[in-house]
């Protein structure tokens, strides 16, 4: 009885250290959505002195090509050090905050006042991955970021193709290259049992199935809208919202 009422202790405190794990990534959402309405009224409002404005102007400019080179540069330093057994954090922190900042650059830039209310959406979007992240199995979270990437891709088209072409092509395309190296990637976390540097990120009995199936899916729908229009991206958003929703009913039945 005692090793019982041990084990459900030790068993709530790892809950609740999780919980409060979820809130403080929750709380880092929160920060951010302020961060990016302090940059609505600094650079699409301007109440600050144009000085500011112009100076994010030229920022967003640089980085919008900068970004992506320190990304892939960072990225080709971890795979360096990974090969000669060095650290690879550094390089990784610093190529996931030069992606970040670059999005925010590249969306800033090209869509100015509708890149912004873009970005505004996408702390809410990281809260419920975050959510997810935490209270499911790490293929779902995966999967889940591949759709809602997905879903994105689908709604810029709908919503900015007629005035931005060129820019939301590039988006889809893109995001077709990501869903190729995703998949790439769940064949090489199958080979080497969910590690990735040598840092576990997927358990070992994970099943990729479910993450080739989604590739496939979302890309197929982001191909089909750039080819057959506006209307066709519309009512595949539809596709791939009831998509998430069968993962998910998935995932709920595996835990059980």
């Amino acid at each position: 009885m005692m090793f019982e009422k041990g084990k459900r202790a030790q068993r709530q405190s790892e809950d609740d250290k999780v919980f409060n794990r979820m809130l403080l990534w929750l709380a880092g959402a929160v920060a951010v959505e302020l961060l990016l309405l302090l940059l609505q009224k600094a650079y699409v409002e301007i109440i600050f002195d144009a000085a500011v404005a112009s100076a994010l102007a030229s920022f967003f400019r640089v980085f919008s090509i900068a970004g992506a080179v320190i990304a892939v540069g960072c990225l080709a330093w971890a795979v360096v050090n990974y090969r000669g057994k060095k650290p690879v954090t550094l390089p990784v922190i610093i190529a996931a905050a030069a992606a970040v900042v670059w999005v925010i650059s590249l969306l800033s830039y090209f869509l100015y006042a509708e890149g912004v209310r873009i970005l505004m959406l996408l702390p809410a979007a990281a809260a419920v991955l975050i959510i997810i992240f935490f209270l499911y199995q790490r293929p779902f979270f995966l999967n889940a970021m591949l759709t809602g990437g997905g879903l994105l891709a689908l709604w810029l088209h709908r919503q900015y193709y007629m005035d931005h072409p060129t820019f939301i092509t590039a988006c889809v395309v893109g995001g077709v290259v990501v869903l190729a190296l995703a998949a790439a990637l769940a064949f090489q976390l199958r080979k080497t049992d969910g590690k990735v540097f040598g840092i576990r990120v997927m358990p070992v009995e994970s099943n990729y199935t479910m993450t080739w199936i989604t590739c496939i899916v979302v890309a197929a729908a982001m191909i089909a809208a750039l080819l057959m229009g506006a209307t066709a991206a519309y009512y595949l958003l539809f596709v791939l919202v009831g998509w998430l929703f069968a993962q998910a009913v998935f995932f709920t039945v595996k835990m059980m």
